[in-house]
């Protein structure tokens, strides 16, 4: 049993039961197995029940087996699977327990303390770390390293009901990184109500955040809020965000110089967006940043607009070059 610690307190009573935030309780992953190290206790083991370090899963499909509505799985270590969620199992928060950086191994027995989820050895073509299938699922203090082919993570929305309905909305993700593979999040149906806060995408060969289908809806009410897209060289994107989002708000961001497109955000076909207060590279006119209609883009700090010049803080919509 987990309990945490009160921000600006310290005493015993002011811990709380982890049950009191996660009404689900927590599932416990440690996806270091006696393979990777010889020496430490309470390695993972799907023939634990995740209750605890101590008795800690080493799969994440063993975790998802486990986790109720309202749960969450803590884990550390070296994810590398491929998985669907369950669209009957609601608000699931996936964290994080270590640092976002690659498992490597320096010596026998060492103990990765990094908190990845990655491809197998051997990926199946075109496939998600991980489609998500059900609402209100969290994603805290993850690394991914992205499919060459497919997304890390794929929100999937259909236009069936009851036990046969898909829908992804709600969705978050905090404090996250996704690294060098075709995307990084994939809008598959138009989901509501996604935030992306804190996060940073570096090395996306197509899109970082992207729509790839409009099949139920359009992406409603998305939140991009204070993320990173570095720039060009070996850690850029081919282009940072590409989908029809309708009253969103991207806010706070640093767009880098994009790699091998000159296509920075493309909202082509979405409606009534707010984009304020970002970093801007490139020039800011319709060729690297296209707004959608009934856009307000005001307050982003860019390098150049169509008139060459600089140093500029924007007051309206990008406009063609001339």
């Amino acid at each position: 049993m987990t309990y945490i610690l009160r921000k600006g307190r310290s005493r015993v009573s002011d811990l709380v039961n982890d049950q009191t935030q996660y009404p689900g309780g927590t599932v416990y992953l440690n996806a270091n197995s006696a393979s990777t190290i010889a020496t430490r206790p309470g390695i993972g083991n799907d023939a634990n029940d995740g209750s605890s370090w101590e008795n800690a899963v080493l799969t994440m499909s063993k975790a998802l087996s486990l986790v109720k509505t309202n749960g969450r799985i803590l884990f550390v270590g070296d994810v590398r699977e491929e998985l669907t969620g369950s669209n009957l199992v609601f608000d699931v928060t996936i964290e994080g327990a270590g640092s976002l950086h690659h498992p490597d191994l320096p010596s026998t027995a060492y103990h990765p303390g990094g908190c990845m989820w990655r491809p197998p050895a051997s990926p199946t073509a075109a496939t998600p770390l991980l489609t998500v299938r059900a609402r209100g699922w969290k994603f805290k203090n993850v690394a991914f390293d992205c499919p060459v082919d497919a997304a890390a993570i794929a929100l999937s929305r259909n236009a069936l009901s009851t036990t046969a309905e898909f829908d992804a909305s709600h969705a978050s993700f905090i404090g996250c990184r996704f690294l060098s593979g075709k995307y990084g999040i994939e809008d598959a149906g138009g989901c509501y109500n996604i935030t992306i806060e804190g996060c940073q995408f570096l090395g996306m060969s197509t899109t970082a955040i992207v729509n790839t289908s409009t099949a139920v809806a359009e992406p409603l009410n998305w939140k991009i809020i204070g993320n990173q897209f570095p720039a060009y060289q070996s850690i850029g994107n081919a282009t940072h965000i590409d989908s029809p989002l309708n009253e969103a708000i991207i806010a706070y961001n640093f767009f880098g110089t994009v790699t091998s497109t000159a296509l920075y955000v493309d909202l082509t076909g979405g409606d009534d967006n707010i984009v304020t207060e970002n970093f801007m590279m490139g020039v800011y006119d319709t060729s690297d940043y296209i707004s959608g209609t009934g856009d307000s883009w005001v307050g982003n700090r860019i390098i150049a607009d169509v008139g060459g010049n600089t140093a500029l803080v924007t007051t309206a919509n990008p406009t063609a070059a001339s």
